[in-house]
């Protein structure tokens, strides 16, 4: 159980400071403040102009599942196109440290925490300078440490994921010169907008002037497709529409779902280099990166002892049904499926979709405030002995984060680089 103690250990010591603007001020009734944010940002050395005068060396990924690993993707291809490569995701899984990444590597825990102590003091000592209109998000402080970090290993571009939306997200002070939307759903109903299609407007407001090229999935809901048509209109940048079929040769990218974020990213990375006037890479070169790229948590395969694990953050129906066959396609029908279910979620239709396979759920209890909304899990009272040699573990993010780290399973590299 030491990779879950230290997890804790490293988010407890080194990110409290990012929380705290939140935690002070959401109680009373306050926002989300860019205008906060941007203000903080030449404190810290960012140049928020500097990157928006470069449309050329930035990606902003949008939508509602399967941002990381369209961001990864672009990530490393990107990096196989020789160009040092700076990666901001969210959430971490084993630690925050994966947030921030520099050619797929995350970001060392010693300058890590020296980044967080920066910032968090700098935040300290400007705070009444600011505006005064609400919080500084923890995502938002995310991503200016990100930029800092960036600009201070010398990184030639950037692919930054959106937290949870888009024109209300900290990624919104940069301007994109491709922005990639992968599929949106119903998530953040009544938060991002009070139906799918508001919702995409939302995530669609990263997209600017500046933006050349809209690289989009194929979106389920009509009204979630035709706001980002709009957008891409309105700025009059060029759309990519990037369905199920494979858009270009090369092995295939990712199982399941993730196979269509992956081209999403790949796609993405193409426009930039063009946009950039640089040379696309050799095929059978720009394939070697790809092929090196690492998704712990989703359907990711770890030998584990005797146990053959498939593991994935799939949190509804057609995500667990989809998982059901990969593991089964891979290593066999599961023995057994692990899972956690927070007390919040309607069990029902999670518990249906798993129907005909041997279900153990990880117990747990009501929130604390803590991370994943305060999800109390108890994993270490799961007898993994006992749940035979072929494991499917499914569930929310944080879930998933714990188990990587009860396995011991490697998070701190996403691709393969020769730059570090």
């Amino acid at each position: 159980m030491y990779g879950r103690v230290e997890m804790r250990r490293e988010r407890i010591e080194a990110d409290q400071a990012f929380f705290t603007e939140r935690l002070a001020q959401r109680g009373a009734g306050r926002g989300r403040s860019l205008l906060r944010a941007r203000a903080l940002a030449p404190h810290l050395d960012v140049r928020l102009d500097t990157w928006g005068e470069h449309p050329e060396r930035v990606i902003t990924v949008v939508g509602s599942k399967g941002k990381g690993t369209a961001a990864t993707f672009a990530s490393a291809a990107l990096a196989g196109a020789g160009l040092r490569v700076g990666t901001l995701t969210s959430p971490g899984l084993r630690s925050n440290r994966e947030r921030i990444r520099v050619d797929g590597l995350a970001v060392p825990r010693r300058d890590y925490e020296a980044l967080v102590g920066e910032v968090a003091a700098t935040l300290a000592r400007v705070s009444d300078l600011l505006p005064d209109d609400g919080y500084i998000s923890p995502s938002g402080l995310f991503t200016l440490s990100a930029l800092r970090h960036f600009a201070d290993r010398g990184c030639d571009v950037v692919v930054l994921e959106a937290g949870m939306g888009g024109a209300s997200d900290e990624v919104s002070l940069l301007a994109p010169g491709v922005v990639v939307v992968t599929p949106i759903l119903s998530e953040h109903i009544g938060v991002l907008g009070d139906t799918v299609a508001e919702i995409a407007t939302e995530k669609a407001g990263v997209i600017t002037a500046a933006t050349h090229d809209v690289v989009a999935a194929a979106q389920a809901d009509p009204g979630a497709g035709m706001a980002v048509q709009l957008a891409t209109r309105r700025h009059g940048c060029r759309l990519h529409q990037v369905g199920d079929r494979a858009d270009r040769p090369g092995p295939e990218l990712a199982s399941g779902f993730g196979g269509v974020n992956a081209r999403l990213g790949v796609v993405a990375a193409l426009r930039l280099l063009q946009l950039a006037g640089r040379t696309e890479p050799e095929p059978a070169a720009m394939d070697a990166w790809l092929r090196s790229v690492s998704l712990p948590g989703r359907l990711s395969h770890h030998r584990h002892g005797g146990q053959d694990w498939v593991i994935d953050c799939a949190t509804n129906p057609a995500a667990i049904a989809t998982a059901i066959a990969h593991a089964t396609a891979t290593v066999g029908p599961p023995t057994t499926v692990l899972t956690f279910v927070p007390h919040h979620r309607d069990a029902d239709p999670l518990l249906a979709a798993l129907g005909g396979q041997a279900v153990v759920r990880v117990p747990g209890g009501r929130s604390t405030g803590g991370p994943g909304g305060g999800a109390v899990m108890r994993l270490d009272e799961v007898d993994f002995g006992s749940l035979g040699p072929r494991v499917l573990a499914l569930g929310p993010v944080y879930f998933v984060g714990e188990l990587l780290a009860t396995l011991d399973i490697d998070c701190e590299r996403s691709f393969r680089a020769s730059r570090c």
